[in-house]
């Protein structure tokens, strides 16, 4: 049988992505490879969200066009943002490439595959995949936004949201196969509307299948977050107790530049009403820092909100340009060491209110989806709550997939200890 060997940059919708190449894969014999070395085919999936992360791909890429030399037969593909953005001119880049898919053709992936492999009547699917318990679905692609500093519009294409038949078709299907918890991918879920279904409808038919035991979703806009989602996620017991809302900034021109829609009051007026509906939510966020023009006292503000959202956990960055984006053609004005400088400063208090919130949880009571084992250290069960936090727990009789009571006995600052209950 042939195998392939993936290697996946960015975020869960490359996660998804592959995971789509991998199924179409399998259905035509192919079983996965150990290593890069051992595979008849390699597929990397790039991002190209940040320079820093195609720069990794790029090196990862020309390290594995290298490798083919002396394993003649395989072949290299090299799909998703960053594939879409240079094209095949990644080709005369790092010769060795042997197919280059961009993130728009994903919507016909299965033509792509089809193309190279033709799938033979009688075939088998080889058994690998993604996790037996946890599995994304997409229900939306593209994105209408263009916040100045991000380059998904332009690799990604336009909104479009994924029929609200195909998405319960496959959750139907990942939960016959085992699957217990469902993310919800796209890049403005918020925005979904498909037959006059929008998101807060789409969660609630969603979590009346049967074996779909936990819902959870993102990215999750603020402009377009609404009361009827809030209360939709306070309706039905399925659906996670965790928003992930990203901020950017706190600073109402810096907002503005952004391209963002909504005002640091919008913004707290809906941690506010998340609060009152779900006061054990876990709101998370993504926060850029260094921004062209951000002034410092404009930074002070971004730390004010984030000191009274007191978010789970964020993901932090610090600005840098990207090619054909708004902001690639605003001032510099803020020299490196000064935006590393705010980001470490941010990070340092994102981490205190981080450990904060995990120490506040010690001796509650949890309900823990277990998703998989540890392999280093106590070989402790691994999950999450019903939120977002991470929960270790050692005891007997337990298994992937299973769902139960378990007690915070302590925290080690972004995980939790727990005993079943």
């Amino acid at each position: 049988m042939p195998s392939v060997y993936f290697q996946t940059f960015g975020c869960q919708m490359n996660t998804a992505d592959s995971d789509a190449i991998r199924r179409l894969l399998a259905l035509r014999g192919f079983t996965a490879a150990d290593s890069h070395a051992d595979s008849d085919l390699i597929v990397v999936n790039t991002c190209s969200v940040r320079e820093a992360a195609e720069r990794r791909a790029a090196a990862r890429i020309a390290e594995f066009a290298a490798g083919k030399r002396s394993r003649p037969g395989q072949k290299l593909w090299v799909t998703g943002c960053m594939a879409e953005r240079a094209g095949d001119a990644l080709k005369e880049r790092i010769p060795g490439i042997d197919m280059v898919i961009g993130a728009k053709r994903m919507e016909r992936i299965g033509e792509v595959v089809e193309g190279a492999f033709p799938l033979c009547q009688g075939g088998a699917p080889a058994a690998f995949g993604g996790s037996a318990v946890s599995d994304f679905v997409p229900v939306t692609r593209g994105c209408d936004n263009y916040c100045a500093y991000c380059v998904v519009p332009y690799v990604r294409g336009r909104e479009r949201s994924v029929p609200c038949e195909a998405v319960e078709s496959a959750v139907r299907e990942k939960v016959a196969a085992g699957v217990r918890e469902i993310t919800f991918l796209g890049q403005n879920v918020n925005s979904y509307n498909c037959g006059g279904v929008d998101f807060p409808r789409l969660l609630l038919r969603m979590s009346e299948i049967d074996g779909l035991e936990r819902i959870r979703f993102t990215t999750s806009h603020p402009k377009d977050c609404t009361a009827a989602l809030i209360d939709a996620m306070a309706s039905s017991p399925k659906i996670a107790a965790h928003i992930h809302l990203p901020v950017q900034a706190g600073a109402d021109r810096v907002l503005s530049l952004m391209n963002r829609g909504y005002t640091a009051a919008r913004y707290r007026g809906l941690i506010e009403m998340i609060r009152a509906r779900l006061p054990r939510a876990d709101i998370t966020s993504d926060i850029l820092v260094g921004f062209p023009t951000e002034t410092d006292a404009e930074f002070r503000e971004t730390l004010a909100l984030a000191r009274e959202a007191r978010f789970t956990t964020a993901f932090m960055f610090a600005y840098s340009p990207r090619e054909g984006t708004a902001a690639a053609s605003m001032p510099e004005e803020i020299t490196q060491k000064e935006k590393l400088a705010r980001l470490s400063e941010l990070i340092a208090l994102q981490t205190e209110i981080t450990r904060g919130i995990y120490e506040d949880a010690v001796g509650r009571e949890l309900e823990v989806l277990v998703t998989e084992r540890q392999r280093k250290r106590d070989m402790a069960w691994m999950g999450q709550d019903g939120g977002c936090k991470r929960v270790l727990i050692s005891c007997d009789g337990v298994e992937a997939g299973m769902i139960f009571k378990a007690k915070a006995v302590r925290s080690s600052g972004m995980t939790l200890i727990a005993e079943r209950v």
